[in-house]
């Protein structure tokens, strides 16, 4: 899978091209990593009740709802405008709502954005903290297909500020800060030498989770570690 140089700037855009959409739709569960190179950053993870395995470490300001010392760690890599990925906040989230109220499960975000627009609304996004993060990225799942085809950077500045809650303004710092653009780079190219090749990527305690029955079904799954853990 083709990795991407940071700092970003112009070459990152022409990149993660506006016109692009297709490649979050092609990207599901059936992808093959074809790109195995080392990334040139790995950042140190802080692990929460892990072994430091693929999906159960975390970074230190990582995206994630739910106690630090939940003894079940779930990591989402998803891009914005990936359908599957909206598919699984409708349909799977919900069903790890209990577990993490309950603390015996953390979610964690990660952005593995597939395109311009999936891109511009991670960058987005990343200012935002706490809940405000997560109702955003929950906006921009639910009204995906208002804004995911992409369209001229004016269009993206107002659709996306409109779905994150923030100013066009705000929007265009956030876009524009490249500090905000490498890390997101960096975590996307560490992504793939640890074997994310597409989206929704969905690790539960370091093993990647596919569903056979749809996404409605990994509660089932967290019931089981839930039984088995005895928490």
């Amino acid at each position: 899978m083709l990795k991407i140089a940071a700092p970003l700037g112009v070459a990152a855009m022409a990149l993660l091209t506006l016109a692009a959409p297709s490649l979050a739709q092609d990207s599901t569960a059936d992808d093959s990593a074809t790109d195995g190179a080392a990334a040139d950053v790995v950042e140190a993870y802080v692990p929460l009740a892990s072994d430091g395995g693929l999906g159960t470490g975390v970074y230190d300001d990582d995206t994630y709802q739910g106690a630090p010392d939940a003894p079940i760690v779930l990591i989402e890599y998803a891009s914005l405008t990936c359908p599957h990925c909206a598919a699984f906040h409708e349909q799977g989230y919900p069903e790890l709502k209990p577990y993490i109220d309950a603390g015996q499960l953390v979610y964690v975000y990660r952005d593995f954005p597939l395109d311009g627009a999936a891109y511009r609304a991670a960058l987005s996004a990343r200012c935002l903290q706490g809940e405000s993060f997560f109702g955003a990225i929950d906006a921009l799942f639910t009204n995906q297909r208002d804004w995911r085809a992409g369209g001229s950077e004016a269009d993206l500045a107002r659709e996306i500020s409109a779905l994150t809650g923030q100013t066009e303004d705000e929007y265009k710092a956030c876009v524009g800060d490249t500090e905000n653009q490498k890390k997101l780079i960096d975590r996307y190219n560490t992504a793939i030498d640890l074997g994310v090749d597409g989206t929704p990527r969905i690790y539960i305690n370091g093993e990647l989770y596919t569903p056979n029955r749809g996404w409605a079904q990994i509660g089932d799954e967290v019931a089981r570690l839930v039984k088995k853990l005895k928490v």
